[in-house]
């Protein structure tokens, strides 16, 4: 039995799948994977392209299905085809435009030979979970279910979805409002079945994988409110019971991937896809989608299109970084900064002149720092774990240190953190 198969759904992207075969089909044969190229394009080029490099290469194969079929439709029919096959022990779903270097294929092979019934692959690990590895299933699903809406991130261990009842999650799964993110609900529900689940999360970078030159915009942008603010939350709370995180998980997409981040909203004012209608339309549910303030989404959604250039002015990011620091704040009982330099000297202005009442400062290691800063104490990292766990941390670190610290002082991941680098433009 071959260990992994790779499965790619396409669509009227011939020179994607003609670019992967060029960098990708050598390294994939030289380690025994076989590619499935499932295809509804309605013209015969990316099929022509296929049966070209299949001169030279037994290990790709391909399908050609109706044009108008959905996404989703075409990557669960080919879960359910290949899974049937009973040929490999591990099947990932990679987009037409990811490609896997030598090293990407080293690390895939390296986790699909330590038994997980799922591995997460993460480009954007923005919590800094770094490499985790899951046996309680409810923790994984709200770590990591946010990330799988993503075709590329998830590697299924076949023998563990072996038992798909396919009539009954299609009947539940494939209707209009649940179709788009079908292959999430297909990889928890199964996920909630095993006894024993074993789940990895893996970070990756540029190392691992490529995305290729000929990647174009997505085609439904116009569509994006539809399918993350309606499709999304729906999918996810249709789930079975045991997973007990959903309003979270539905929330963490829409920050973590940027799709709901201002940045987005402010290109999609500009593009006039978001304005007065959409804002009225969910307008009940942005705090369960975005953790940007109602009345700041409220402000754009009115703004004209021609002066959303006034968004970028310093003194409007302050007042968004301060509406963040005042929500962030409020639900956490204590409040201790992170650092003792530069950002932190800024934090602790901004803190004050907010209002905003904090115990004291954290450091990796005291042994360098003062006992006090700004008046107030100064303890070790160490320390802060061992003692209430009702404490927001403010991160007032560079990017770099900041993403070190987390790795490194695995405790802080019990709190909730601000992160001040996202906000670097304000503290210069």
């Amino acid at each position: 039995m071959k260990q992994l198969a790779i499965c790619i759904p396409t669509y009227n992207q011939p020179e994607m799948i003609r670019e992967m075969s060029i960098r990708c089909l050598d390294i994939y044969k030289e380690n025994n994977i076989d590619i499935y190229i499932y295809d509804s394009s309605p013209g015969s080029e990316t099929e022509r392209i296929v049966l070209e490099y299949k001169v030279n290469y037994n290990n790709i194969s391909y399908a050609h299905l109706p044009s108008d079929i959905h996404s989703n439709t075409k990557v669960l029919n080919a879960y359910k085809e290949i899974i049937g096959e009973g040929k490999y022990e591990y099947l990932w779903l990679c987009p037409d435009y990811i490609q896997l270097t030598a090293e990407g294929v080293k690390c895939i092979m390296q986790h699909c030979r330590s038994g997980f019934d799922v591995c997460v692959l993460n480009y954007r690990d923005v919590e800094h979970i770094g490499e985790k590895r899951y046996e309680d299933i409810d923790v994984f699903f709200r770590e990591c279910a946010w990330h799988m809406s993503s075709y590329m991130a998830t590697i299924i261990r076949i023998s563990s979805f072996a038992d798909v009842d396919w009539e009954k999650f299609f009947q539940r799964y494939t209707i209009p409002e649940r179709i788009n993110h079908s292959h999430v609900a297909f990889y928890l529900e199964q996920l909630a079945k095993l006894p024993d689940a074993r789940a990895v999360h893996v970070p990756i970078s540029s190392e691992h994988m490529r995305v290729s030159t000929y990647r174009k915009e997505s085609m439904w942008k116009k569509e994006m409110f539809a399918v993350w603010a309606e499709y999304w939350p729906e999918t996810i709370r249709a789930l079975p019971e045991q997973y007990r995180h959903k309003d979270e998980v539905i929330r963490k997409l829409g920050i973590n991937t940027g799709i709901f981040g201002w940045t987005n909203f402010v290109a999609l004012r500009r593009e006039q896809i978001y304005g007065r209608e959409v804002y009225q339309k969910y307008r009940n549910e942005w705090k369960n989608l975005t953790n940007i303030p109602a009345v700041f989404l409220w402000i754009l959604a009115i703004l004209p299109a021609e002066m959303v250039v006034l968004l970028k002015k310093p003194s409007f990011k302050r007042r968004f970084m301060n509406a963040h620091l005042r929500r962030f704040c409020a639900r956490n009982e204590n409040i201790v900064i992170y650092g003792c330099g530069f950002v932190a000297e800024k934090t602790s202005v901004i803190l004050d002149e907010l209002h905003i009442k904090y115990q004291g400062y954290i450091v990796s290691d005291s042994n360098n720092e003062k006992q006090c800063f700004h008046g107030l104490p100064v303890i070790e990292c160490s320390e802060l774990v061992q003692r209430n766990r009702d404490v927001g941390v403010i991160m007032a670190l560079n990017k770099e240190n900041a993403i070190q610290v987390i790795k490194e002082r695995p405790g802080l991941q019990l709190y909730k953190v601000f992160y001040m680098y996202k906000y670097e433009e304000v503290l210069k």
